[in-house]
């Protein structure tokens, strides 16, 4: 009889250290999974000041021309778009529209028909197996600065 107490308490010892470095690995693999999130977002915005302060450097003497690019991305139906895809989607948009750094403001009108003709209802593919199609809202231009206002809306698959 002393040996099955024994014997049981062992047990629930046991289980309860299998629960316990169960839930340790859960609140680890979460916080792994933060760290990640955060390191992806910070080294793409590494990567676009970078690109916007060599677009300074190079334009410092002209004035009146367009030095850099933001896109701020709506989401349409309250969709909401996961933050690798927005990273990625924001990339994509940004390499569409790097013709546009250096360009004369005072020309902006022939541009913005060029944008709204190429990136009305255009569809990104394959960001992070989702695609995604993009219709421009607005675009302003204060300080040399482009700023470009997007829809995204998801696509979704169609039965073939």
């Amino acid at each position: 009889m002393h040996i099955r107490l024994l014997i049981r308490d062992l047990a629930l010892i046991i289980i309860g250290m299998l629960i316990g470095a169960c839930v340790y690995h859960a609140i680890f693999l979460h916080q792994i999974q933060e760290l990640t999130m955060r390191n992806l977002d910070l080294q793409d915005k590494l990567s676009h000041y970078q690109a916007e302060n060599e677009d300074l450097i190079r334009y410092k003497h002209q004035s009146s021309v367009i030095k850099s690019i933001s896109v701020h991305i709506y989401e349409q139906h309250k969709q909401d778009i996961p933050a690798a895809d927005e990273a990625l989607l924001k990339k994509k948009l940004l390499q569409d529209l790097g013709g546009m750094k250096g360009r004369s403001v005072f020309q902006i009108d022939e541009y913005t028909k060029l944008i709204e003709g190429l990136l009305t209802s255009k569809v990104y593919t394959n960001i992070n197996d989702h695609d995604y199609t993009i219709s421009v809202r607005t675009m302003l231009v204060a300080e040399g600065v482009l700023h470009v206002w997007v829809d995204a809306r998801l696509q979704l698959p169609t039965a073939p």
